[in-house]
This record gives structure tokens, C-alpha cells and sequence, in this order.
């Protein structure tokens, strides 16, 4: 039936609607999960790194400063050492640091980085200048080999970075063109399904409106053929019907009109002319009388238009009324015996 097909095809919609918005959800998800887990396990460690690098920095600035003399106090580099193993340690959990391509240079820098403090230890409590300088020299070499190891790091780590933040991008980028592709096609799907869920009611709708008014001008030939098994056919059928019944009562009242109509003719043709014979009596017995005569042909004439309208009801195709006066309707002989009319017309 058509309200099953049109629940199946609204179904069908929303459906197909819910699928493509719970898997672009999904996408989306999974993209900010990318997006989360880029900006708090890459973005981290590349700052980390970063910051390592600045410590670094720092401690070569306090190592040429105890070498020129211009610094005696080493809390700031012992500071410095401890906040590099702090970092490392941080580093230490990061995904990125255990990559094969730099977790060997990553593990070199933490034994660079003991080798240094026990190092800055020994420099801490030497009182030999001699071995002082030998030892800041050896920790500025310590810290020239772990600026070689953390830049090997930090060009990995960015650009490792760099790529898993083009590929997210890439990779939004189609999800975006994806949704938006999918979204159109299943509007564009709605929109004719909807045309042809609409073109299912609209059409048999204008056939059975445009047989309304076929029955309205009284055209009971005419028959509705929808073509689709639903309410609509049944709606058909039953006006085809009513059409019909309506068709076999006007013909019922036509051919009762007729047959009256040849009672009537009969009766009438007999006094007819019986009045006929006894005006052509009275003419010779009245001899020439205008006055008479004047009366006697409009009696005759008044006949013959009798018999011609009692003639015409036996030619009748259909019944058509009018008005005559104080809304009293009468039969419109003329226009119920034309051969041009709305059953004539649907009839050939």
C-alpha cells in the first residue's frame, strides 16, 4: 500500500542519514583522538627536547665560565644537570623516543648525561687547578657529544612531528571531502526519492481531480486508470464504479424517456390526425374565411410543433436540464439530442 511504500522510503532516509552522521562521528572522533594524542605526546616532547636544549645551552655557558674564571660557584650547572635528567626521564615514557631509528642515540644520551654528572662531581671538589681545567674540559666535550646526540633527537623528534601533523591534516582534509561528498549524494538521494514519493501522490491525484470534473460535466464515460497498486487504485476503482452506476441510471432515464416518448408519438400521431381530418372538414364546409383559415393554420402549425418535439424525444442522448422559471428545471430538448455532447464525445 502506498503509506507502507512511503514509510519505507521516509525509513530508508533516516536510516541512511543516521548510518553516514554515526560514521562521520566516528571519523571525527577518531581524528581529535589523533589530534589530542599529537598535541600531547608529540607537541610535549618536541618542548621537551626543546627545553633540553636550552639546558645544554646553559651548561656550556657555566662550563666556559668556570674555564675563563669568571664563575667559581657550580650550583647553577648542578641545577642545570639535574633539571637535563628530569627531562630525560620525562622523555623517557614518550612514544616517539622509542622509535628504533633514535632510541640508540636517546639511550647514548642518558650515559652522556651520567658521564657528565659524575664528571661536574668530581669538578665540584677538585682543588688541583691543573685537574679542574683537565676535568672542565672533559665535561665540555661531554656536553659538545650530547649537543650532537640531542640535535640527532630533536630533528627526529620535529620532524616525526611534522609528519604525523601533515598526514592528520591530509587526512581531515579528506574526511572532510568524504562527509561532504556522502552528505550530498544522500541529499540528492532524499530529493528524488522525496520527487518520486511525491510524483506516487500527485499523479493519480490530478487523474482522479481531472475525473471529478469530467463527472461534474456529466462525461460518465469516463474512466481513471492509476496504474499503482495502492489506496489510490482503490479510490479508482471506486469512482470507476460510481461512474459506471451513474452511466447505467442515465441510460436507464434515456431509454425510459424514449419509450415514453414512442407511447406518445403514437397516441398523439392518431389524434394528430384525426385533427387534421376534421380541420380539412371544416375548411370545405366553411369555404373561403381568412380569418378562419388565418386560425385553422395555426392550429396546424401548433400540431406539427407537438409531433416534431414528441419526434425529437425519441432521438434523446442524454438528459439535459435547465431553468425555466421560479427554480423550476426543465428538459433542454435541444441540447439533450446533439450528438457533440459529453457522452457522445467520450462514447467515440
Amino acid at each position: 500500500m502506498l503509506r507502507h511504500k512511503l514509510l519505507r522510503i521516509l525509513f530508508s532516509l533516516t536510516a541512511l542519514l543516521m548510518v553516514l552522521a554515526v560514521a562521520a562521528l566516528w571519523s571525527l572522533q577518531r581524528t581529535f583522538v589523533s589530534l589530542d594524542h599529537l598535541h600531547n605526546q608529540a607537541g610535549v616532547a618536541v618542548n621537551q627536547v626543546n627545553e633540553l636544549s636550552t639546558v645544554l645551552s646553559s651548561i656550556e655557558l657555566e662550563l666556559y665560565g668556570l674555564q675563563t674564571g669568571r664563575i667559581r660557584h657550580l650550583d647553577n650547572l648542578i641545577d642545570a644537570a639535574d633539571t637535563m635528567n628530569r627531562l630525560t626521564d620525562a622523555l623517557d615514557s614518550s612514544y616517539l623516543l622509542r622509535e628504533p631509528q633514535v632510541h640508540k642515540t636517546f639511550e647514548e644520551l642518558i650515559h652522556q648525561i651520567d658521564s657528565f654528572q659524575s664528571r661536574v662531581g668530581v669538578l665540584a671538589t677538585a682543588q688541583d687547578r691543573e685537574l679542574a681545567l683537565h676535568y672542565n674540559l672533559a665535561a665540555l666535550d661531554d656536553a659538545a657529544q650530547m649537543r650532537q646526540r640531542l640535535l640527532h633527537i630533536a630533528r627526529y623528534v620535529q620532524n616525526h612531528a611534522r609528519q604525523e601533523q601533515v598526514t592528520l591534516t591530509g587526512r581531515f582534509r579528506w574526511l572532510v571531502v568524504a562527509m561532504a561528498i556522502g552528505f550530498l549524494i544522500v541529499i540528492n538521494g532524499s530529493i528524488l526519492l522525496m520527487m518520486r514519493a511525491a510524483g506516487m501522490v500527485l499523479r493519480p491525484v490530478a487523474r482522479l481531480v481531472h475525473a471529478s470534473r469530467e463527472l461534474a460535466h456529466e462525461n460518465f464515460a469516463h474512466r481513471v486508470t492509476v496504474g499503482q497498486q495502492d489506496e489510490f487504485d482503490e479510490l479508482a476503482r471506486a469512482y470507476n464504479h460510481l461512474a459506471q452506476k451513474l452511466q447505467e441510471n442515465e441510460q436507464r432515464r434515456i431509454q425510459t424517456l424514449q419509450q415514453m416518448a414512442l407511447t406518445l408519438n403514437h397516441e398523439l400521431n392518431n389524434a394528430i390526425a384525426t385533427i387534421e381530418m376534421q380541420l380539412t372538414l371544416l375548411r370545405r364546409r366553411s369555404g373561403p374565411d381568412v380569418a378562419l383559415e388565418k386560425n385553422l393554420s395555426q392550429i396546424h402549425d401548433n400540431l406539427q410543433r407537438m409531433a416534431q418535439v414528441i419526434s425529437s424525444l425519441k432521438q434523446l442522448r442524454r438528459v439535459v436540464l435547465t431553468d425555466y422559471a421560479d427554480g423550476v428545471k426543465m428538459l433542454d430538448l435541444r441540447e439533450s439530442i446533439r450528438d457533440d455532447g459529453p457522452t457522445a464525445a467520450a462514447g467515440q
